[in-house]
């Protein structure tokens, strides 16, 4: 445990976030969740979203406990297979109902496209602050403004190559794009915030989000390591060095 929470301190130090990353962690039928770990009824008096407790771990530093009676989401729980009877039909009628969708078609093909976990497989949800996690993550989401998440981007694609995949639907973010569409790849992505995420969880206006598995955490920190050494940083280091030309002005205007 104590190597996640120091690798949650170098993160923090390299891209200097304004909230704590999260990390997440699936519990399968049986398997206990970390002592101290509060339920939303707990904190909030009822149930809340996937993406309110995500705030209220990376915002006040809780380890929060999610699973099905603590959860009010109906699309968050389609999507981690905790109810059976909001499944694609349900998503498809929400589509529609709030204009998401112009015809079936587009609800159809817009269902199709959100990643869904096997029913009751993963029954229980842990997210805790990294820095000082009580629990193994699976993945880990990190909120941050565009600069902060091309850094994370630049990590990542320092080992493949390749570009990083972003599937934006613009809802459902945190929890199906940012959670259980890279808990089920097992790939770094960036998610962008849904609706959802800024009404109810007070995501910023600014904010997106850099979400990988726990198997890339320490090639993801090679990355950062490497490109900072060439000054690839954030704060960005802006070129400052070039004279302001006042007196040049002051000259052509009087």
């Amino acid at each position: 445990m104590e190597e996640w929470r120091e690798l949650g301190i170098r993160l923090e130090d390299f891209i200097r976030p304004a909230t704590f990353p999260v990390a997440i962690r699936f519990l399968q039928r049986g398997e206990e969740p970390p002592e101290r770990a509060r339920r939303p009824s707990e904190e909030t008096g009822c149930s809340i979203a996937l993406c309110q407790g995500l705030t209220l771990t990376r915002e006040r530093g809780l380890t929060m406990l999610f699973e099905l009676e603590e959860s009010s989401c109906p699309l968050a729980n389609a999507a981690l297979g905790w109810d059976t009877t909001t499944g694609p039909s349900f998503m498809a009628a929400f589509l529609l109902t709030m204009n998401y969708a112009r015809d079936d078609d587009a609800a159809a093909k817009r269902v199709q496209g959100m990643a869904m976990l096997e029913a009751d497989t993963y029954p229980k949800l842990v997210m805790s602050p990294l820095a000082r996690t009580r629990v193994e993550p699976h993945l880990v989401l990190v909120y941050g403004n565009p600069a902060q998440i091309m850094r994370l981007v630049h990590a990542t694609s320092r080992w493949t190559g390749e570009r990083v995949p972003a599937d934006f639907g613009g809802i459902a973010g945190s929890c199906n794009e940012g959670v259980v569409r890279t808990f089920a790849s097992a790939t770094p992505r960036v998610a962008l915030p849904g609706n959802g995420d800024r009404v109810f969880a007070t995501t910023h206006d600014d904010e997106l989000i850099f979400a990988f598995p726990a198997a890339w955490a320490e090639r993801i920190m090679e990355g950062l390591e490497a490109t900072s050494a060439r000054g690839i940083r954030y704060p960005i280091p802006t070129f400052i060095n070039y004279h302001l030309p006042f007196g040049d002005l002051m000259q052509k205007f009087t």
